[in-house]
This record gives C-alpha cells, sequence and structure tokens, in this order.
C-alpha cells in the first residue's frame, strides 16, 4: 500500500522516534499528560505503532454498545500496561515498533481489514486515525519535555483532516467558529 496516508502515517512515525529520542535520562517520570507521566505517554502513544499491526494481523471482535473499552480509566490502564512493552529503553522500542509496522503497511493492501474495539473497517479507513494519535501524542510529549521539534507537514494535515471529520460529527458549527475567530470553544473541548 503506498498513497498519502501511508506517507503521512510513516512521517508522524518517524516524529514520535524522533520525540521519544528527546527524552532525557531524567524525563521519564516527569508530567506528561493528565495522570501520565512521560514513560505512560510514550507507552500510550507507541499503540499507535502496535494497534495497528495487531488488529491487522489479529483482528479482535468490536467492542459492544456501552463497552467500557473507552473510557478514560481503561485507556490509562491501557497506556500503563503498554509502558512495560517498552521495556528499558523505550526509544528503541518505540524506534523498532515504527520500523515493523511501517514495512507491515507498506506490503499490505489497502482494502485489507482491520478488526478493532471500534468496529471493522480497511487499513485505508484506519490508518487516519492512527497517524493522529502519533502526531497528537508526540506533540505531547515534545512539549512535556520541552523539545524543539515539529509535526512534519504530512502527519499535520492527515491529522487536521481526520480531527475535524470528528468534529464535524460531535460540534463542527462550533468548531468552525473557533477557527474562523468568531467564538471561543468550551473550556475543556475535545473531539475525543
Amino acid at each position: 500500500m503506498d498513497n498519502g496516508s501511508v506517507t503521512a502515517y510513516r512521517d508522524a512515525s518517524r516524529f514520535l522516534v524522533e520525540a521519544v529520542r528527546a527524552v532525557p535520562d531524567s524525563g521519564w517520570d516527569a508530567p506528561g499528560l493528565g495522570d501520565w507521566n512521560v514513560r505512560e505517554l510514550v507507552g500510550h502513544a507507541n499503540r499507535g505503532h502496535t494497534t495497528v499491526a495487531d488488529y491487522l494481523v489479529r483482528p479482535q471482535q468490536p467492542e459492544p454498545p456501552g463497552s467500557t473499552y473507552f473510557s478514560d480509566a481503561a485507556i490509562a490502564a491501557r497506556g500503563r500496561e503498554a509502558v512495560r512493552a517498552l521495556g528499558a529503553d523505550p526509544a528503541s522500542a518505540v524506534a523498532a515498533a515504527s520500523t515493523a509496522v511501517v514495512e507491515l503497511i507498506e506490503q499490505s493492501p489497502p482494502d485489507a481489514k482491520i478488526g478493532s474495539p471500534a468496529g471493522t473497517m480497511t487499513l485505508a479507513q484506519f490508518l487516519p486515525s492512527r497517524t493522529a494519535e502519533l502526531t497528537i501524542h508526540a506533540l505531547d510529549i515534545v512539549r512535556a519535555i520541552g523539545a524543539d521539534l515539529s509535526a512534519p507537514p504530512t502527519a499535520l494535515r492527515e491529522s487536521l483532516v481526520y480531527v475535524a471529520q470528528r468534529a464535524a460529527r460531535k460540534s463542527g458549527q462550533d468548531v468552525l467558529l473557533a477557527l474562523s475567530g468568531r467564538a471561543p470553544l468550551p473550556a475543556g473541548y475535545s473531539v475525543y
């Protein structure tokens, strides 16, 4: 599979690898995002790699309506579990995951089936959500450690389109007015 979405994903993945490499040895236990420290944030962010491979190679059934799988507590718990997979060298673990999943994506057809807790879809449909996750969480890491790194334009564009589509389903009018400088978004607003 080779198209703009693959390029954006590859660039977002490389950006995450770069952000994780920038974490100083003393920075892993520093505040990351919300309740997560930097190491937990990196573990969660790396799921933008591992879930693609898992759901493509070992598809899952969708979660039933009302499932707690998507709750903040469950997401945080999965992020903490992902820390163990990072091992003693998180930067190397993230780089290895990036290399493996990008290779898998490049060898897979766009219509390959992904079986995720959110539902069954094609790889082409799933990939923009993972690009957004990688990009957003790499930016979270960059902010947490005070690094001077910028997201690649391809990853930003794909992420913005994905987030805008989510926003349009949730509260498109409010977002459009905010982005055009006509009204602020409510405090704490998020499309997630």
